[in-house]
């Protein structure tokens, strides 16, 4: 269908020839994080040694030096780019990917498509999952709030659903406007979907005071007392669920579906790393245009971490 014919207008994002018009080169890359980090004057700089506001560019080093102390510091240290080996125009094609994609990018597919190795490509995605994460862990949800959990992983032989064996439960929280409408979504891996475990997940993603808007499990009962509205309504699972709490359950088939198609499968330990890419996608659906900038925002505030520290959780 011609373009000219769609109903659906097609987001003004920024294209392939665009992104490698602006982006191409390292150099170019790392001019634009020096302004978004520090403004084109360096007047959004402070000295991360003795907090002075003021300092003056090294052209030859690309490194920024304190005016009180002298310190000079790279527009990359402590930043999610912190001592990456990798030119920064493939970090680059990386937050391209992830944030004009809905479905975002697998790193075997990452890993062709800018010529590193797969761990390198993994390392990557991983690290800018944990800057989307860490930017969705400012928010709470507020006012009416459907809560439900469900459970991530492959086909196994068992009890479906609450007694489901070899797979990760996962708790979601949905935001609903006064519109109806879906507001905010949050969602993380749980250890167990008990009132216990949903009480800390409510109590660190939802205010105090909301309304939470359940199916008639008793857990959620304890959850309530946190200090929260309730409504429960008995469902008994199936398609009366769907039809009873349908925006919620849009998002979990919409981040199954992600995970499945994408991913194939992932490992419980890092499951709420991409947990936090859908949410950070899901929570910014109406700003596609400006998803790239913002993510290399999230990227510039993310914490540096390595490889080791990924994979054995020490970070």
């Amino acid at each position: 269908m011609p373009d000219e014919q769609r109903k659906i207008p097609i987001p003004a994002v920024m294209n392939v020839r665009e992104f490698m018009a602006k982006f191409g080169t390292h150099e170019a890359c790392l001019g634009h994080l020096r302004r978004v980090r520090w403004g084109e004057n360096l007047d959004r700089f402070t000295c991360p040694a003795c907090g002075h506001p003021q300092g003056w560019w090294l052209a030859k080093r690309q490194l920024v030096e304190c005016c009180e102390c002298h310190r000079q510091t790279s527009v990359t240290a402590g930043t999610v780019f912190h001592r990456i080996r990798s030119p920064l125009w493939k970090w680059f094609w990386a937050i391209y990917q992830t944030a004009q994609d809905k479905k975002g990018i697998a790193a075997m597919e990452l890993a062709k498509q800018i010529s590193v190795s797969y761990s390198t490509a993994w390392l990557m995605l991983q690290k800018l999952r944990r800057a989307m994460r860490r930017r969705d862990e400012r928010y709470v949800l507020q006012g009416l709030v459907e809560v439900d959990e469900t459970y991530v992983g492959g086909r196994a032989d068992g009890t479906p659903g609450r007694g489901a064996a070899k797979k990760t439960p996962v708790a979601v929280a949905l935001e609903l406007r006064s519109n109806g409408k879906p507001g905010r979504v949050a969602m993380r891996s749980i250890e167990r979907p008990d009132g216990y475990c949903l009480r800390r997940f409510a109590e660190g993603k939802i205010k105090k005071g909301a309304t939470l808007k359940t199916d008639g499990w008793s857990a959620y009962k304890l959850v309530a007392k946190a200090g929260f509205g309730h409504e429960a309504k008995v469902t008994g699972g199936g398609k009366v669920a769907v039809q009873t709490f349908p925006w919620l359950h849009t998002f979990i088939a919409n981040m199954k579906r992600v995970i499945l198609g994408t991913y194939h499968s992932v490992s419980p330990k890092h499951l709420d790393n991409y947990l936090a890419e859908f949410n950070y996608r899901a929570n910014r659906r109406w700003l596609e245009a400006n998803l790239f900038d913002r993510l290399i925002t999230a990227a510039l505030g993310g914490k540096a971490v390595t490889y080791k520290e990924l994979v054995t959780g020490d970070s």
